[in-house]
């Protein structure tokens, strides 16, 4: 974390603060226009030079001040207001300055000699002035607070003076990081005695190109941030691909991490990671997330490395019964658009096991008995269409065990063989087998078949299924296995669901990552493998499951737990239709719910028109990078005053060049993000009480 230093650490030791502001500054020139809104500022070639240039959207510091005597006298306003260069504007004589340099062009052109040669210094002067319009951004004035001079700023300004009053400055580089990283101390902290938790984001950029910057000595001037701003708040990072999100995002959750750490309050990180960027350690980056430690960084994905200690498995064991409502789950998303009359029974059948506690007799009761063999029925009809659908039975699956008349065990013994099932006696079998679960089910539904097409001329002779038609959750299973139901869309979902299956998962994914991260871990959901459907459904189970969570807690008065979650590609999550068509979409719920739960969110996307009002209108920090589309900027434009910035967002493709604006920060701030690098990590390694680890060795 950065500690206080320069102005904000000198403000409460000097009588007036301001003139700090001006130490080291150069003069541009005068105001000799100002409204509420703009001033339109006088200078010339020579001290825009000697200012080190002046770039489209700089800072200013306009004050009523003596020239050269800024920070040895008083100034005349105890204010210095801040400008942002909007651009150039048109001196009051401006035509008669653009006839002389014309005149001064064609001369020095015919004479092959420079202007400058030909021209006297009073018209040299003359043609190398001009002007810049410049927005108002606000006031700075001191303020005393708990004893000390704090310098307060308010963003506008509270009178309009329109004599020629006030000198404008380029601020210094140490001017520049206070603008840039303000506040860096609230009043509230002044008063309390509070330090905040600083991070260096990146550094001050005004321009693409920044040779005058370099010369000028301001191309490093830091810019520090909150991090408190990005906990329990939403955060947008949007530009296009390439543009430095994923390097912004994973430089605010290191910083998250440390911030935990510091102060020992366990602050959750959830990732959720379509490309596998942030679950590896890549080449661009030479480093990654998961070198923050084996015991603070946990990564669930489909085909994980049984060797490696932070990797888990994102699927579950579809034949654990313990998993069951898991399953049930799982398989519903995945047929959730499906409309079908067979799909809905499917739905609806009853496979878990009845409560005892709700009937009279309990678990002696005829009736919970009943029950909880049409249940078990069910699940072994279930179990079957896993099996058809090509899910593999665990080696050591213990089974499926249920009702079965003797007559129809004989018979299917006798069809398919001894190893199709086991006798228990006491009328139940037991099918531990993949064949022998397809091989079962194949013999009831053909023997269904058979009774319900049978007639008075010809009856079904075979062994009496009569319970096996009347149990209702077996019935509806077996219209999706045998396609009885009007058809097979159940199977085929089923057979592209394969992914989320492993015979050997061991537990369930949610109580796993809400115990990851209770503790303050930061969990990465690697969804590079399988399907997009598969990484779907993963993804809005975990988010569903943790809003859930969540809520319970809020409804119960518990304390929320902090949490943090990241999402790229928002736009396709958070889509302005669907958020007003299904209210109940698990991303449409947490982009409306977070605040309420103090759930962080940071989404990325490059289609800010896509994502729902509601969700950019209560977004509290933003980091806009490049966008190419006058389409995605003038939605843009809505937000704060990005739309000054439209022309330059669509122009400058830099990586990590963006425009910031955080919840305590009074302004946008130009900034080029740094880049995400081992030092971060091993930072935050340190504040987790871990030693420092050399950067990986890249394959050659």
């Amino acid at each position: 974390m950065t500690m206080l230093t320069g102005i904000a650490g000198q403000a409460a030791v000097e009588a007036n603060p301001l003139t700090g502001l001006l130490r080291g500054a150069r003069r541009l020139g005068g105001v000799y226009h100002l409204d509420y809104e703009r001033a339109i500022i006088i200078t010339d070639d020579l001290l825009k030079r000697d200012a080190g240039g002046v770039p489209r959207h700089g800072f200013l510091l306009a004050a009523a001040t003596a020239p050269n005597r800024e920070h040895d006298e008083p100034l005349d306003e105890d204010e210095i207001i801040l400008l942002r260069v909007r651009g150039v504007a048109q001196l009051p004589n401006q035509s008669e300055v653009v006839a002389t340099r014309m005149a001064a062009m064609r001369d020095a052109d015919l004479r092959d000699r420079k202007p400058s040669e030909i021209l006297d210094t009073l018209t040299e002067g003359q043609i190398q002035m001009s002007a810049f319009e410049c927005d108002v951004l606000g006031t700075f004035y001191p303020e005393p607070v708990a004893g000390q001079a704090f310098i307060q700023y308010g963003a506008d300004v509270d009178n309009v003076y329109a004599g020629a009053r006030y000198f404008v400055y380029t601020p210094s580089a140490e001017t520049l990081k206070f603008l840039a990283s303000y506040p860096q101390r609230t009043k509230d902290e002044v008063e309390r005695k509070i330090a905040p938790a600083l991070i260096e984001l990146g550094h001050v950029r005004f321009a693409a190109t920044r040779r005058r910057a370099s010369a000028a000595g301001l191309a490093e001037v830091p810019v520090n941030v909150r991090v408190t701003d990005f906990i329990a708040r939403k955060t947008a990072v949007l530009g296009m691909t390439r543009a430095g999100k994923s390097n912004t995002n994973k430089t605010i959750c290191t910083a998250v991490f440390e911030y935990s750490q510091t102060t020992k309050k366990p602050i959750g990180q959830l990732i959720f990671d379509p490309q596998g960027e942030y679950a590896s350690v890549n080449q661009q980056d030479k480093t990654g997330l998961r070198l923050l430690g084996e015991d603070w960084v946990r990564i669930y994905k489909l085909r994980a490395n049984p060797d490696d200690k932070q990797e888990r498995s994102l699927t579950i064991n579809f034949y654990d019964e313990s998993h069951l409502s898991a399953v049930r789950g799982l398989i519903e998303e995945c047929i959730g658009d499906l409309e079908a009359g067979y799909v809905h029974a499917f739905k609806a059948a009853e496979i878990e096991d009845p409560d005892a506690d709700d009937y009279p007799g309990g678990n002696q009761d005829t009736a919970y008995l009943g029950a909880r063999n049409r249940a078990r029925c069910g699940r072994f009809a279930l179990y079957a269409l896993l099996a058809k659908a090509g899910f593999k039975v665990p080696s050591n699956w213990r089974g499926i065990r249920f009702q079965m008349a003797g007559a129809v065990a004989d018979t299917v013994l006798q069809d398919y063989g001894a190893s199709t099932l086991a006798k228990d006696g006491g009328g139940y079998v037991t099918v531990k087998t993949m064949d022998g679960l397809k091989s079962t089910m194949d013999w009831l539904c053909r023997h269904i078949q058979a009774a319900e097409k049978a007639t008075d001329r010809k009856p079904y002779t075979g062994p009496d299924i009569t319970k096996w038609r009347d149990c209702a959750p077996f019935m509806a299973i077996r219209a999706a296995y045998d396609g009885s139901g009007g058809g097979t869309a159940i199977l085929n979902r089923l057979k592209g669901s394969t992914d989320f299956h492993d015979p050997k998962a061991a537990a369930n994914l949610l109580p796993q990552v809400e115990a990851d991260l209770k503790r303050g871990m930061l969990v990465i959901v690697d969804l590079s493998y399988g399907s997009e459907r598969v990484a779907t459904m993963l993804s809005e189970r975990l988010v569903r499951g943790l809003l859930d969570s969540a809520n319970k807690r809020f409804r119960n008065n518990e304390d929320p737990l902090p949490m943090q979650i990241v999402v790229e590609e928002a736009h396709r999550l958070f889509d302005r239709e669907k958020a007003n068509k299904n209210e109940a979409d698990p991303w449409v719920r947490l982009s409306k719910e977070s605040a309420k739960y103090e759930i962080g969110l940071i989404y990325a996307t490059q289609e800010v028109s896509s994502v729902d009002r509601r969700i950019l209108s209560n977004t509290h920090n933003w980091v806009i990078a490049h966008l190419n589309s006058d389409y995605e900027t003038r939605e843009l434009a809505h937000y704060y005053d990005y739309a000054v910035f439209s022309d330059e967002i669509r122009r400058s493709e830099e990586p990590g060049f963006a425009r910031m604006k955080t919840f305590s920060g009074k302004y946008i701030v130009p900034i080029q993000i740094a880049k995400f690098d081992h030092e971060m990590i091993n930072r935050a390694r340190k504040a987790s009480g871990q030693g420092t680890i050399d950067p990986p060795k890249q394959a050659s």
